[in-house]
């Protein structure tokens, strides 16, 4: 059985951060060890949430008490998400280094969460966009940006799909073994489709799927789809078939979720989905 060390937001209600990375892994057989960096009663497009984030040094407590107890060579991934402070980045980091110290073969999983609307941009607080765009790419040995954290990550503005592709080359420059781009929005090659892009070392990969009319932005998609693609990584599919695998199980998901009329995905209703999903929708190389 593989683990994986999940370092993300924690939601009471709905399903967001860990709280669907969660299930969503060990409904692949995953161990999943996950530590919260904020605790909220929502996700945050809810006007009257509320919360703590885990203070500094919190972390790091946490995987030096796992290391004595002699478990971090058991980690075969790392996923990082949603962080409430830049401080948490940096313990971030220093909890892949000791890990791959006791496992070198294990990945580290970066889902830079800054912000889902690239129209909008980003809310959160300079130093916590520093340590993705800075610090965070140039350890990660996987990302899984949205179309506004890959405009971030690389400093180029996306308005079509040829800058997509140009900001996506701009990332390999660093020790990347793939990104994985979770949703093109307006710079796809349509309007009419959901598509995503893996881009890997050797190939660049195109899916699109069905796109799904909501009242409002479903919460949590892409952190099902990083914790899912992580979870097909580590149980040994290759890059492009764990990227259709999450693509399709994310569809499945929402399709649920519109049947029920739902704002929070309708995980628990979709969990055979998720746990086999049937690759209807492709993935072709560009």
């Amino acid at each position: 059985m593989k683990t994986v060390l999940s370092i993300q937001s924690n939601v009471v209600y709905g399903y967001a951060g860990n709280k669907v990375a969660t299930l969503a892994m060990q409904l692949q057989g995953v161990e999943v060890m996950p530590i919260h960096t904020v605790q909220l009663s929502s996700n945050t497009v809810y006007p009257d949430y509320d919360g703590i984030v885990l203070g500094a040094q919190q972390i790091t407590r946490i995987v030096n008490s796992l290391e004595k107890i002699g478990v971090l060579k058991s980690i075969d991934a790392v996923i990082s998400g949603y962080i409430g402070l830049a401080e948490q980045g940096e313990e971030i980091l220093e909890a892949v280094k000791k890990i791959k110290y006791y496992n070198p073969n294990a990945i580290y999983v970066c889902d830079p969460v800054m912000g889902g609307d690239i129209y909008k941009g980003s809310s959160l607080p300079q130093n916590i966009i520093d340590f993705f765009t800075k610090q965070a790419i140039k350890h990660a040995d996987y990302i899984t940006p949205n179309l506004l954290e890959l405009q971030l990550l690389s400093n180029i503005e996306i308005k079509t799909f040829d800058d997509v592709q140009t900001a996506i080359k701009k990332l390999q420059n660093q020790p990347i073994q793939a990104v994985l781009v979770k949703n093109l929005v307006h710079a796809g090659k349509t309007t009419e489709l959901f598509e995503m892009i893996l881009a890997t070392k050797s190939q660049n990969y195109h899916l699109a799927r069905p796109l799904y009319d909501f009242p409002y932005r479903p919460l949590g998609v892409g952190d099902l789809i990083c914790s899912l693609f992580t979870a097909h990584l580590v149980n040994g599919k290759s890059q492009l078939n764990a990227f259709e695998l999450a693509a399709n199980a994310a569809n499945h998901v929402l399709a649920v979720t519109k049947q029920k009329d739902a704002r929070e995905l309708a995980i628990i209703d979709a969990q055979e989905w998720i746990k086999q999903p049937n690759l209807q929708y492709r993935a072709t190389q560009f």
